[in-house]
């Protein structure tokens, strides 16, 4: 995340990709844990497509991003249930962010690992967030294993399965998950690719 992703807000918040991105995920959610009266943060929430649908269940949802252009175009739905934040997670912010010094249940994070500086520090601070046996939950493009070599029909950014299991043994996550979740479909010129999206769901003990 960073602010470079503000010019992309006011597409992204009516791109229907982006929608069908969130329905899927939500969809695989569902099948895993129920959200009804949990405390859920949604990390990287973008303009809050999957913040939308959690938020119709959660007892309360904080929504952050680092852009601030996200957010504005989150905060114009007038969600209930949903505190929105534009900020970095940096251990410096937890520590003084009010809204973050209740664990949480479930934190999501879809479509934004594979963007972060580093994942392994970001997967440490959301750890530290999430109460005992709380569930943290992420979405990413799926790439093949690190072995494997990449071709132009593969996302130039993503995770291979793992890569996602070895930041998630080294922080001390247990009933650590990981599947190809859906597909999406894009169209490259006259070719149709599919691009497939990796789930992980890890537990804190």
């Amino acid at each position: 995340m960073s602010n470079e992703w503000d010019e992309y807000a006011a597409g992204w918040t009516s791109d229907p990709s982006v929608q069908e991105y969130a329905d899927k995920a939500y969809a695989e959610l569902v099948k895993v844990i129920d959200p009804q009266g949990l405390r859920i943060l949604d990390f990287g929430c973008g303009t809050g497509q999957l913040t939308e649908k959690l938020a119709a269940q959660a007892k309360h949802v904080i929504a952050l991003d680092g852009s601030a252009e996200m957010i504005r175009y989150l905060q114009q739905k007038q969600l209930e249930k949903v505190t929105t934040i534009a900020a970095y997670l940096t251990p410096e912010f937890i520590a003084q962010k009010t809204e973050l010094q209740t664990p949480f249940d479930l934190i999501v994070a879809s479509s934004v690992c594979s963007f972060l500086p580093d994942y392994n520090a970001a997967l440490g601070h959301l750890k530290r967030l999430l109460k005992p046996g709380g569930l943290f939950i992420q979405w990413d493009w799926l790439l093949p294993n690190t072995t494997t070599q990449e071709n132009d029909t593969q996302p130039s950014f993503g995770f291979a399965m793992e890569q996602v299991e070895a930041a998630l043994i080294s922080l001390g996550f247990t009933e650590i998950k990981i599947n190809q979740s859906f597909s999406m479909t894009s169209d490259k010129g006259s070719e149709e690719i599919t691009m497939p999206v990796l789930m992980a769901l890890a537990k804190k003990v």
